[in-house]
Protein backbone atom coordinates (compact mmCIF):
# COMPACT_ATOMS: atom_id res chain seq x y z
CA UNK A 1 0.00 0.00 0.00
CA UNK A 2 0.96 3.72 -1.18
CA UNK A 3 0.20 6.69 0.17
CA UNK A 4 -0.30 9.50 -2.63
CA UNK A 5 0.80 13.21 -2.05
CA UNK A 6 -2.11 14.12 -0.02
CA UNK A 7 -1.95 11.54 2.59
CA UNK A 8 -4.90 9.47 1.24
CA UNK A 9 -4.47 5.99 0.77
CA UNK A 10 -4.01 4.02 -2.22
CA UNK A 11 -4.20 0.06 -3.42
CA UNK A 12 -2.64 -1.45 -6.23
CA UNK A 13 -4.93 -3.89 -7.97
CA UNK A 14 -3.89 -5.29 -11.50
CA UNK A 15 -1.46 -3.01 -11.54
CA UNK A 16 -3.42 -0.18 -11.36
CA UNK A 17 -3.49 2.31 -8.55
CA UNK A 18 -6.68 3.26 -6.90
CA UNK A 19 -7.63 5.60 -4.27
CA UNK A 20 -9.35 4.39 -1.16
CA UNK A 21 -12.81 6.00 -0.27
CA UNK A 22 -11.42 7.89 2.08
CA UNK A 23 -8.99 9.81 -0.34
CA UNK A 24 -8.11 13.46 -0.57
CA UNK A 25 -10.85 15.47 0.21
CA UNK A 26 -11.20 19.34 -0.63
CA UNK A 27 -11.36 21.64 2.38
CA UNK A 28 -14.25 23.61 2.41
CA UNK A 29 -14.29 27.26 5.05
CA UNK A 30 -17.44 28.96 3.98
CA UNK A 31 -20.87 27.95 2.14
CA UNK A 32 -23.85 29.33 0.98
CA UNK A 33 -26.75 27.52 0.44
CA UNK A 34 -29.78 28.85 -1.21
CA UNK A 35 -33.48 27.29 -1.44
CA UNK A 36 -31.65 23.82 -0.37
CA UNK A 37 -32.50 21.87 1.92
CA UNK A 38 -30.05 18.80 0.98
CA UNK A 39 -26.79 19.40 -0.25
CA UNK A 40 -24.60 16.99 -1.84
CA UNK A 41 -20.60 17.77 -0.31
CA UNK A 42 -17.50 15.43 -1.27
CA UNK A 43 -18.94 11.83 -0.24
CA UNK A 44 -21.33 13.05 2.37
CA UNK A 45 -24.87 14.40 2.08
CA UNK A 46 -25.66 17.54 4.48
CA UNK A 47 -28.84 18.60 5.81
CA UNK A 48 -29.55 22.24 6.13
CA UNK A 49 -31.50 23.95 8.19
CA UNK A 50 -32.28 27.09 7.76
CA UNK A 51 -33.67 29.17 10.58
CA UNK A 52 -34.58 33.47 9.26
CA UNK A 53 -35.47 35.59 11.87
CA UNK A 54 -38.31 37.42 10.69
CA UNK A 55 -37.61 40.98 11.80
CA UNK A 56 -34.37 40.49 9.65
CA UNK A 57 -36.40 40.33 6.74
CA UNK A 58 -39.31 43.09 7.72
CA UNK A 59 -35.67 45.49 8.24
CA UNK A 60 -34.99 44.73 4.42
CA UNK A 61 -38.59 46.23 3.57
CA UNK A 62 -39.09 49.90 2.99
CA UNK A 63 -39.55 52.40 6.39
CA UNK A 64 -43.46 52.58 5.14
CA UNK A 65 -43.55 48.93 4.79
CA UNK A 66 -42.20 48.09 7.82
CA UNK A 67 -44.19 50.59 10.30
CA UNK A 68 -47.06 49.07 8.31
CA UNK A 69 -46.39 45.94 9.33
CA UNK A 70 -45.76 46.52 12.84
CA UNK A 71 -48.64 48.07 13.32
CA UNK A 72 -50.82 45.54 12.29
CA UNK A 73 -49.13 43.44 14.69
CA UNK A 74 -50.36 45.29 17.82
CA UNK A 75 -53.91 45.34 19.29
CA UNK A 76 -56.46 48.51 18.94
CA UNK A 77 -55.68 49.57 22.57
CA UNK A 78 -52.12 49.39 22.02
CA UNK A 79 -52.35 51.65 18.51
CA UNK A 80 -54.63 53.97 20.63
CA UNK A 81 -52.19 54.30 23.31
CA UNK A 82 -49.52 54.87 21.58
CA UNK A 83 -50.96 57.55 19.36
CA UNK A 84 -52.12 59.75 22.37
CA UNK A 85 -48.51 59.52 23.65
CA UNK A 86 -46.99 60.75 20.36
CA UNK A 87 -49.48 63.49 20.29
CA UNK A 88 -49.48 64.31 23.96
CA UNK A 89 -44.89 64.41 23.12
CA UNK A 90 -45.55 66.68 19.81
CA UNK A 91 -47.74 68.93 21.99
CA UNK A 92 -45.19 69.59 24.63
CA UNK A 93 -42.06 69.83 22.22
CA UNK A 94 -43.99 72.46 20.55
CA UNK A 95 -44.51 74.17 23.85
CA UNK A 96 -40.86 74.29 24.47
CA UNK A 97 -39.96 75.50 21.52
CA UNK A 98 -42.84 78.40 21.26
CA UNK A 99 -41.90 79.21 24.57
CA UNK A 100 -38.16 79.07 24.63
CA UNK A 101 -37.50 80.61 21.61
CA UNK A 102 -40.25 81.85 18.99
CA UNK A 103 -42.05 84.18 21.83
CA UNK A 104 -38.83 85.12 22.86
CA UNK A 105 -38.08 85.98 19.33
CA UNK A 106 -41.13 87.99 18.97
CA UNK A 107 -40.67 89.84 21.70
CA UNK A 108 -37.47 91.03 20.91
CA UNK A 109 -38.54 91.91 17.31
CA UNK A 110 -41.31 94.36 18.87
CA UNK A 111 -40.12 97.70 18.65
CA UNK A 112 -40.33 99.27 22.32
CA UNK A 113 -41.96 102.38 21.72
CA UNK A 114 -43.64 104.27 25.30
CA UNK A 115 -45.17 107.49 25.37
CA UNK A 116 -43.04 108.64 28.14
CA UNK A 117 -39.71 107.75 28.59
CA UNK A 118 -39.50 106.37 31.92
CA UNK A 119 -43.17 107.33 34.03
CA UNK A 120 -46.24 105.68 32.76
CA UNK A 121 -49.94 107.36 33.86
CA UNK A 122 -52.50 104.70 34.16
CA UNK A 123 -54.39 106.22 31.11
CA UNK A 124 -51.10 105.65 29.10
CA UNK A 125 -51.42 101.72 30.23
CA UNK A 126 -54.98 101.68 29.71
CA UNK A 127 -56.30 100.62 33.29
CA UNK A 128 -59.62 100.31 33.80
CA UNK A 129 -61.23 103.13 35.73
CA UNK A 130 -62.11 102.58 39.32
CA UNK A 131 -63.91 104.70 41.84
CA UNK A 132 -63.66 103.11 45.13
CA UNK A 133 -60.47 102.46 46.08
CA UNK A 134 -59.34 106.49 46.22
CA UNK A 135 -59.00 106.82 50.05
CA UNK A 136 -56.08 109.72 50.19
CA UNK A 137 -52.83 109.15 52.56
CA UNK A 138 -53.13 112.72 53.73
CA UNK A 139 -52.59 112.02 57.37
CA UNK A 140 -49.15 110.43 57.05
CA UNK A 141 -48.51 112.90 54.22
CA UNK A 142 -45.28 112.92 53.81
CA UNK A 143 -44.89 109.50 53.59
CA UNK A 144 -42.14 107.46 55.57
CA UNK A 145 -41.89 104.33 54.18
CA UNK A 146 -41.40 102.99 50.85
CA UNK A 147 -42.47 99.35 50.79
CA UNK A 148 -40.80 96.81 48.02
CA UNK A 149 -42.54 93.44 46.99
CA UNK A 150 -42.79 91.58 43.88
CA UNK A 151 -45.45 90.85 41.42
CA UNK A 152 -44.77 86.42 40.94
CA UNK A 153 -46.29 87.17 37.36
CA UNK A 154 -44.98 86.89 33.88
CA UNK A 155 -41.75 89.30 33.20
CA UNK A 156 -41.95 92.20 30.73
CA UNK A 157 -39.26 93.29 28.49
CA UNK A 158 -40.97 96.36 26.16
CA UNK A 159 -44.20 98.69 26.75
CA UNK A 160 -46.65 96.87 24.57
CA UNK A 161 -46.13 93.88 27.20
CA UNK A 162 -45.93 95.91 30.53
CA UNK A 163 -48.73 97.54 30.26
CA UNK A 164 -50.61 94.32 29.06
CA UNK A 165 -49.12 93.02 32.25
CA UNK A 166 -50.56 95.74 34.41
CA UNK A 167 -53.77 95.65 32.77
CA UNK A 168 -53.63 91.46 33.62
CA UNK A 169 -52.59 92.16 36.92
CA UNK A 170 -55.25 95.30 37.34
CA UNK A 171 -57.91 92.35 36.10
CA UNK A 172 -56.82 89.90 38.85
CA UNK A 173 -57.18 92.11 41.37
CA UNK A 174 -60.42 93.64 40.41
CA UNK A 175 -62.18 90.41 39.93
CA UNK A 176 -60.72 88.10 42.49
CA UNK A 177 -59.72 90.57 45.15
CA UNK A 178 -62.57 93.25 44.37
CA UNK A 179 -60.29 95.77 44.64
CA UNK A 180 -58.22 98.07 42.26
CA UNK A 181 -54.37 96.84 41.74
CA UNK A 182 -52.89 96.82 45.02
CA UNK A 183 -49.69 98.81 44.94
CA UNK A 184 -48.47 102.62 43.99
CA UNK A 185 -46.17 101.89 41.30
CA UNK A 186 -44.66 99.01 39.55
CA UNK A 187 -41.51 98.64 37.93
CA UNK A 188 -41.73 96.58 34.64
CA UNK A 189 -38.32 94.47 33.99
CA UNK A 190 -38.29 96.98 30.88
CA UNK A 191 -36.96 99.46 33.45
CA UNK A 192 -40.02 101.78 33.66
CA UNK A 193 -42.42 102.94 36.02
CA UNK A 194 -46.07 101.74 36.15
CA UNK A 195 -48.38 104.09 37.82
CA UNK A 196 -50.56 101.37 40.11
CA UNK A 197 -52.88 103.80 42.19
CA UNK A 198 -50.59 106.32 42.32
CA UNK A 199 -49.46 109.24 44.90
CA UNK A 200 -51.76 109.92 47.89
CA UNK A 201 -54.02 106.52 47.58
CA UNK A 202 -53.68 104.39 50.16
CA UNK A 203 -52.58 101.30 48.98
CA UNK A 204 -53.54 97.15 49.50
CA UNK A 205 -50.51 95.79 49.42
CA UNK A 206 -49.24 95.26 53.51
CA UNK A 207 -52.07 95.53 56.07
CA UNK A 208 -51.41 97.59 58.83
CA UNK A 209 -49.42 99.96 56.57
CA UNK A 210 -51.00 100.93 53.72
CA UNK A 211 -51.88 104.59 55.09
CA UNK A 212 -48.57 105.37 56.05
CA UNK A 213 -46.61 104.02 52.97
CA UNK A 214 -46.14 103.75 49.52
CA UNK A 215 -46.05 100.45 48.21
CA UNK A 216 -43.39 99.52 45.33
CA UNK A 217 -43.76 96.28 43.41
CA UNK A 218 -41.21 95.08 40.69
CA UNK A 219 -42.90 92.51 37.41
CA UNK A 220 -41.52 89.22 37.93
CA UNK A 221 -40.88 86.59 40.82
CA UNK A 222 -37.45 87.13 42.34
CA UNK A 223 -37.02 84.17 44.38
CA UNK A 224 -33.99 82.38 43.56
CA UNK A 225 -34.01 78.69 43.54
CA UNK A 226 -36.95 78.26 41.34
CA UNK A 227 -35.62 77.16 37.60
CA UNK A 228 -35.98 80.74 36.35
CA UNK A 229 -36.45 83.53 38.23
CA UNK A 230 -36.32 87.07 37.76
CA UNK A 231 -33.11 89.33 38.09
CA UNK A 232 -33.37 93.06 38.95
CA UNK A 233 -31.51 95.58 37.01
CA UNK A 234 -29.31 98.39 37.46
CA UNK A 235 -32.32 99.79 35.19
CA UNK A 236 -34.46 98.78 37.62
CA UNK A 237 -33.34 100.41 40.95
CA UNK A 238 -32.28 103.54 38.89
CA UNK A 239 -35.55 104.49 37.95
CA UNK A 240 -37.06 103.44 41.30
CA UNK A 241 -34.78 106.19 42.80
CA UNK A 242 -35.73 108.57 40.06
CA UNK A 243 -39.25 107.75 41.76
CA UNK A 244 -38.45 108.49 44.49
CA UNK A 245 -36.69 111.68 43.78
CA UNK A 246 -40.20 112.52 42.19
CA UNK A 247 -41.98 111.88 45.51
CA UNK A 248 -39.96 114.05 47.41
CA UNK A 249 -40.11 117.04 44.59
CA UNK A 250 -43.73 116.81 44.82
CA UNK A 251 -43.95 116.51 48.48
CA UNK A 252 -45.44 113.21 49.22
CA UNK A 253 -42.47 111.57 50.14
CA UNK A 254 -40.23 112.27 53.49
CA UNK A 255 -36.78 113.54 52.31
CA UNK A 256 -35.13 111.02 54.59
CA UNK A 257 -37.81 108.07 54.15
CA UNK A 258 -37.27 104.05 54.78
CA UNK A 259 -37.56 101.27 52.82
CA UNK A 260 -38.20 97.93 53.94
CA UNK A 261 -39.13 94.56 52.06
CA UNK A 262 -42.69 93.29 52.23
CA UNK A 263 -41.10 90.50 54.28
CA UNK A 264 -39.46 92.66 56.80
CA UNK A 265 -43.17 93.64 57.80
CA UNK A 266 -45.02 90.35 57.08
CA UNK A 267 -45.18 86.55 56.85
CA UNK A 268 -44.00 86.33 53.08
CA UNK A 269 -41.15 85.80 50.79
CA UNK A 270 -42.28 88.80 48.96
CA UNK A 271 -39.71 90.51 47.40
CA UNK A 272 -37.79 87.15 46.59
CA UNK A 273 -34.19 86.88 47.43
CA UNK A 274 -32.71 88.23 44.68
CA UNK A 275 -34.64 91.65 44.69
CA UNK A 276 -34.38 91.95 48.72
CA UNK A 277 -30.85 91.41 48.44
CA UNK A 278 -31.14 94.61 45.88
CA UNK A 279 -32.71 96.55 48.31
CA UNK A 280 -30.59 96.09 51.50
CA UNK A 281 -27.77 97.39 49.92
CA UNK A 282 -29.79 100.75 49.49
CA UNK A 283 -28.39 103.14 51.98
CA UNK A 284 -32.11 104.12 53.01
CA UNK A 285 -33.28 100.59 53.63
CA UNK A 286 -34.42 100.02 57.27
CA UNK A 287 -31.00 97.41 58.58
CA UNK A 288 -32.37 98.57 61.95
CA UNK A 289 -35.97 97.71 61.83
CA UNK A 290 -36.87 100.11 63.51
CA UNK A 291 -40.78 100.21 61.95
CA UNK A 292 -41.68 96.13 62.49
CA UNK A 293 -44.39 95.85 64.27
CA UNK A 294 -45.36 99.42 64.98
CA UNK A 295 -48.55 101.24 64.13
CA UNK A 296 -49.23 103.69 61.70
CA UNK A 297 -49.21 106.72 64.62
CA UNK A 298 -46.06 105.31 66.34
CA UNK A 299 -43.81 105.53 62.84
CA UNK A 300 -45.22 109.08 62.76
CA UNK A 301 -44.21 110.06 66.37
CA UNK A 302 -40.76 108.37 65.79
CA UNK A 303 -40.32 110.47 62.76
CA UNK A 304 -40.85 113.49 64.98
CA UNK A 305 -38.46 112.64 67.28
CA UNK A 306 -35.41 114.45 66.38
CA UNK A 307 -33.04 112.01 67.62
CA UNK A 308 -34.52 109.03 65.54
CA UNK A 309 -34.63 111.76 62.42
CA UNK A 310 -30.07 112.67 62.70
CA UNK A 311 -29.23 109.18 63.73
CA UNK A 312 -30.87 106.18 62.42
CA UNK A 313 -32.92 107.55 59.20
CA UNK A 314 -29.92 108.48 56.53
CA UNK A 315 -30.33 109.71 53.21
CA UNK A 316 -31.49 108.65 49.82
CA UNK A 317 -28.17 108.21 48.49
CA UNK A 318 -27.43 103.96 46.77
CA UNK A 319 -24.81 102.83 44.70
CA UNK A 320 -25.08 99.92 42.05
CA UNK A 321 -23.35 96.36 41.66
Amino acid sequence: MERSSCGSEVVVIDDRIMQTVEGCQPSIANLNVNKSSRVHIGPKFVTVTQNVDKTEVVKDLPFYRYMWDVTKSTTKAERVSCATAMFVLIICILLIVYFTVIAKDKEKKIADVAPHEWFITREMWLATKNEADTKRTDAYNPLKLVIVAHTVSSECSVFINCAAEMRNIQRYSLKDLKYDIAYNFVIGNDGRVYEGRGWNIVGAHTIGYNSCSMGLAFVGDYREGLPSYSKVTDLQQQRAQMLFQEGIRLGYLHPKFQVLGAKDLKSTLSPGTNLYRAIRKWSNYDHDHLFTSRTCDQIEELFKHEDANTTTIPTTDVTFT
